[in-house]
């Protein structure tokens, strides 16, 4: 069920012009402001009185009591419901992403890197990009070394001939035949499969199996990130870290702490991304988000497909955010990187 199939026309039309003058201002609504922006001929008493409707029913709520009135999740989750596609029309801003995304490239890392980039240009938030990369490529043979102390080194080797190497602590030195006993045990379960279904078979072999090499087969899974999951990349960037940041909301404190941490670790949004790829579209608002860091923060995302690779384009930014140009700007995007050809 619609979360506006609890309010009349005059309602969901005044829900409207206060998220909308809210977003553009920054600053709390009040019926005279409304009634003033938008040249209303009913009374301050009336639109008060709507108002007041509104935030009964969850959709408005005032930060202070002599303040005016602010969208809540549900009050942006309305506005967004209704926001009609393409209605922006602005054909310089298309112009300026073709021309910045509209050449042969010969490297799509570095496509993903300077599309993240002109999104946070664009939006004045943070700008996303994931491209998908072989996430079904067959694991060939995982072998595990012991370095100095307890220092290790796993090489899983997928079909069609790429290699990945990474270092690990495995904790303490093993016998020879021990990590022999563990890398054999590993391999006969974990050959053929692909590199997505990879962790779920090592969690399954720590529930079964105990010893020392489940200790080995422990480390590998806590390090599965690295070792399983670069069929995805993910590209993110914020002009607003290089320049003061002008956006009021991110003088709080909390909110600003937040968006630092999750710029710091990379496994959040790359997380976050990926559970977002069945959905061609999707909007998600404050606490419609799952993680806690994300409760203050919208993120939008799109999907993409070039001759290279497909994935997922995204912007991170405060629940008051221009979600009508956010829209245009993915969508002109997405249609942009599928022209691109990739020469490398």
């Amino acid at each position: 069920m619609s979360v506006t199939s609890k309010l009349d026309e005059n309602e969901l039309e005044m829900l409207r012009r206060v998220v909308a003058l809210y977003i553009r201002t920054g600053h709390p609504v009040s019926s005279r402001v409304v009634k003033r922006f938008y040249r209303l001929s009913m009374s301050t008493a009336n639109i008060r009185k709507i108002l007041h409707g509104l935030e009964e029913k969850g959709f408005l709520y005032k930060p202070h009591i002599s303040a005016g009135r602010v969208p809540s999740d549900l009050g942006y989750r309305a506005y967004v419901d209704g926001i009609s596609k393409g209605v922006i029309g602005d054909r310089e801003l298309l112009e300026r992403i073709r021309l910045r995304l509209g050449q042969d490239w010969l490297d799509i890392k570095d496509l993903m890197a300077r599309t993240s980039q002109l999104l946070s240009e664009l939006t004045a938030y943070m700008g996303l990009i994931m491209g998908i990369f072989e996430p079904d490529a067959t694991i060939e043979s995982i072998r595990i070394f012991q370095l100095e102390g307890p220092l290790g080194l796993v090489v899983v080797n997928l079909s069609p001939g790429m290699e990945r190497k990474v270092y690990i602590e495995l904790g303490k030195r093993y016998r020879d035949e021990v990590i022999h006993g563990a890398e054999l045990m590993i391999n006969e379960r974990i050959a053929g499969h692909s590199l997505t279904e990879a962790p779920e078979i090592l969690t399954l072999f720590l529930r079964e199996h105990e010893g020392e090499e489940n200790e080995i087969v422990k480390v590998l899974a806590a390090e599965a990130e690295y070792l399983f999951e670069w069929g995805y990349d993910l590209k993110f960037y914020f002009k607003g870290m290089e320049q003061q940041i002008g956006l009021p909301e991110y003088k709080n404190t909390r909110i600003l702490q937040n968006l630092i941490r999750i710029m710091g670790e990379r496994s959040l949004m790359l997380d976050v991304m990926r559970h977002r790829l069945p959905h061609d579209e999707l909007v998600t608002i404050g606490r419609e988000n799952e993680l806690e860091e994300l409760s203050d923060f919208s993120i939008v995302t799109r999907r993409f497909v070039t001759g290279e690779c497909s994935g997922l384009l995204g912007v991170l930014g405060p629940m008051r955010m221009s979600y009508s140009r956010v829209l245009y700007i993915l969508d002109g995007m997405a249609e942009e990187l599928h022209r691109v050809k990739i020469k490398g």
